[in-house]
């Protein structure tokens, strides 16, 4: 196991949570507040950052629950 690999969860869930918000809030019509300077950017801009933070949360927790010792090559 990686050594904080506790921090890199609680990481990549709060970025898995936070992308998943703003992409479900912005299809309800409401912005996030915290990410007011995204939604100035252009259109396709804008869903690039938010699923970059999603797939950079699936990331963290994926290397943070792996068990680096026990896993084969």
């Amino acid at each position: 196991m990686l050594k904080n690999s506790t921090t890199i969860t609680v990481i990549g869930f709060i970025l898995l949570f936070t992308g998943v918000m703003t992409l479900v809030l912005n299809i309800v019509g409401v912005d996030f507040i915290l990410f007011e300077w995204i939604y100035r950017w252009n259109v396709a801009v804008s869903f690039l950052f938010r699923f970059f933070l999603i797939l950079a949360g699936f990331v963290l927790v994926y290397v943070g629950q792996t068990d680096w010792d026990r896993e084969e090559a």
